[in-house]
């Protein structure tokens, strides 16, 4: 015969274990409701009435501030978010990876994968295809709308977009669909130093330049090929090498694309961002020509972004600007400036010292 007492502790631990197992789905749905299912119906039902070319984009290097930007001007402008089109975890994504024969590469080299566009105008490229949904944000995937904080906010009507991925493509896109582009630009020592607190060792330490700038098959080489001795020659040296120069190549395409001056783009720096906050913000926009709410909230610039560090929230804008001074030995500070020198972005060190 069982003992009562045995019985009692046996159900209530199932009915623990079926709790806990039901929070967890429960969460699970909340999230996938927060984050997918029910936003992309919404993205996708209004998709129509939005057009490209009113989508604002921001474009700027890893750790530069893309995202502390982007949800302060989803906040100024009342605008729903597109995070990362390009994100290995985006499905639409596939397609690019496929036509550029990506497909069986693992995800160490597809995290730091830009795509590539060469000519002027976006055509029989999978990217055009993929651009005219993700501006409207018509695109499945929860990385896509994981800065919305309520469904609610997939029933605004404006968009800012933005990537990290986007350098080598973001010309072609903007001419194709003639949408304002805000590019955001950091002293690279401090993004070398936000970037070994967080991803070191799981994402850059497998950073080579030669299979991300000359290996693809897109026409890519063709730019980059003008500096191959040198990258052959860092991609022999440290991570922190590889980062910095990785940095200055792809921003040196991006200064190549937009040498004309006769686009609809902003460049910005993260710095005066920081000291000028909406004073800066608000001259940008209006010379982008993009109108902000008045009900907009413009402290959204004094709050911490998503992906600021825990050990980085609260911290002053001196912090932020000059912080990599305690976290960078002599000898990274000197590779750093080195390679920044090298390739003529004297202009992005920030001479707070």
């Amino acid at each position: 015969m069982k003992s009562p007492d045995i019985e009692f502790e046996r159900k209530d631990s199932d009915r623990l274990t079926i709790t806990s197992r039901t929070r967890n789905r429960v969460s699970r749905g909340l999230e996938s409701i927060k984050h997918e299912k029910i936003p992309y119906q919404i993205d996708r039902m209004l998709s129509h009435r939005i057009n490209p070319c009113d989508t604002l984009v921001v474009s700027g290097f890893w750790r530069s501030g893309t995202t502390w930007l982007q949800q302060s001007l989803a906040e100024i402008l009342k605008a729903k978010t597109v995070f990362e089109p390009f994100h290995f975890m985006v499905p639409a994504v596939k397609e690019i990876y496929a036509y550029n024969q990506l497909s069986t590469k693992d995800v160490l080299f597809l995290e730091l994968y830009m795509p590539y566009y060469g000519d002027s105008i976006l055509n029989g490229h999978p990217l055009h295809g993929f651009f005219d949904k993700a501006l409207r944000a018509d695109i499945s995937g929860r990385v896509v709308r994981l800065l919305r904080n309520s469904v609610i906010e997939s029933f605004r009507p404006r968009i800012v977009l933005k990537l990290v991925r986007g350098q080598l493509c973001l010309r072609a896109i903007q001419n194709t669909f003639s949408a304002p582009v805000i590019h955001i630009y950091r002293d690279p020592r401090a993004i070398v130093a936000s970037i070994k607190g967080l991803w070191w060792d799981s994402m850059y330490e497998h950073l080579y330049l030669r299979e991300q700038l000359i290996e693809p098959r897109d026409g890519r080489a063709e730019f980059f090929s003008n500096w191959y001795d040198d990258i052959l020659e860092y991609d022999k040296r440290d991570t922190v090498t590889r980062i910095v120069a990785y940095w200055a190549l792809t921003e040196k395409f991006v200064q190549h694309c937009y040498a004309d001056q006769q686009a609809h783009i902003s460049f910005v720096s993260y710095e005066e961002l920081c000291r000028e906050r909406n004073k800066s913000l608000l001259g940008v926009l209006k010379k982008l020509s993009v109108s902000h709410v008045p009900s907009g909230n413009f402290r959204a610039l004094d709050a911490d972004s998503w992906s600021t560090m825990a050990q980085r929230r609260g911290v002053s804008n001196d912090e932020r600007i000059t912080g990599w001074m305690k976290i960078l030995s002599s000898s990274e500070i000197a590779t750093v400036e080195s390679i920044v020198q090298r390739f003529g972005f004297d202009d992005r060190l920030v001479n707070d010292r």
